[in-house]
């Protein structure tokens, strides 16, 4: 096979990997799920698409729940983890050194555990230690495999007697299926593709209300890596403070794009933030991107504007000519910090004869 047929397959791969982002959803919110109730928060440690998971749904039950959800992308978790803090420990790989490590200090502490991965050293270290396990399907790429991660983390909090978020995804799952048919790379009047031209060449910052930040992360993430673009995320009421001022004055502004994603159900003071400064960037001669994100619940909006940019991005990589599969450095990035470890690890001491 050619390089170039070579990339058109992988392309299509990535794209049938993306439209069967709600299959995902499905299938994870029919699993009936047994968890053992009696934590007063929430720790989901993981990296990359694996996190974002976390950050949706933490996004979607804010208001909502009385027990805090914190994502932690690191390679420790915070000394307030304890036996009363239920850790979600997500690696599509189940092989991602950062979270390998927080789930060995989760373990030492005596958390509650619950493991979502497609296999790996995590799977292993999961079933030797008896804790919960929720396997995804394998041979997809880890950010593709996001519906699915959401779908089982919206599982456990209702199962675990938090918000009926579950109930509330099930019941979506037609509405989202016809959603995706409006914006899919087959629909020639596909918003995504409007967007993506009005996008390319550019250095898109994704800004949204604070209540959905992850959408902007996972927009900006899903360019980054499909795209093989810079891009940028930040929340709307933060950005008044300072990145307004750059987009006011910068000689280079206009290799950049802003991009607003309205969320309709964003409070009357963030509505009015967000329309002044897409006021104030006309103004200095910057024309911003703005998308209107429809929805009934915070979870509906998210996962709307999450399938968009993930059209979108897909969009712009056909643009770019790039192959939307290829994550080089990262794996380079991976193998180096793996070997790095490796070599840190202390050896063990000889027994004494």
């Amino acid at each position: 096979m050619s390089p170039k047929n070579r990339q058109h397959s992988e392309s299509k791969e990535m794209v049938q990997e993306v439209d069967r982002f709600v299959d995902g959803l499905a299938k994870a919110v029919k699993t009936r799920l047994r968890i053992n109730k009696g934590f007063d928060r929430v720790c989901i440690c993981g990296m990359g698409g694996s996190a974002m998971s976390g950050d949706i749904i933490a996004d979607a039950v804010f208001t909502d729940w009385d027990i805090p959800i914190q994502v932690i992308r690191s390679t420790s978790i915070p000394n307030w983890v304890d036996r009363n803090t239920l850790v979600i420990a997500s690696s599509y790989s189940g092989n991602t050194k950062e979270s390998l490590m927080m789930y060995d200090q989760a373990k030492a502490k005596g958390c509650k555990i619950i493991v979502i991965t497609a296999g790996g050293e995590l799977r292993d270290k999961c079933l030797k230690d008896s804790n919960k396990l929720i396997e995804v399907p394998t041979n997809m790429q880890p950010r593709s495999a996001i519906g699915y991660m959401v779908g089982y983390l919206v599982n456990i909090v209702e199962t675990a007697g938090g918000p009926k978020v579950r109930t509330e995804l099930a019941k979506m799952i037609p509405s989202l299926r016809k959603y995706r048919e409006s914006i899919w790379m087959r629909n020639p009047d596909s918003i995504a593709k409007q967007i993506a031209e009005r996008t390319h060449g550019t250095v898109p910052a994704i800004y949204v209300a604070g209540s959905i930040s992850s959408v902007a992360i996972r927009w900006k993430n899903q360019i980054n890596e499909n795209s093989k673009m810079m891009a940028f995320s930040g929340e709307i009421e933060e950005m008044n403070h300072n990145e307004i001022v750059g987009w006011s004055e910068c000689v280079q502004r206009s290799k950049c794009k802003p991009l607003f994603l309205c969320d309709d159900g964003m409070s009357d003071a963030t509505g009015s933030m967000m329309n002044e400064s897409i006021r104030i960037l006309k103004e200095s001669g910057t024309d911003p991107e703005v998308v209107q994100i429809t929805g009934r619940t915070v979870l509906e909006r998210s996962l709307k504007a999450i399938m968009l940019g993930d059209y979108v991005s897909l969009f712009l990589a056909s643009m770019n000519g790039v192959d939307p599969m290829d994550i080089g450095p990262i794996t380079t990035f991976k193998q180096r910090l793996a070997a790095l470890i490796s070599r840190k690890k202390p050896k063990k001491e000889k027994k004494k004869e």
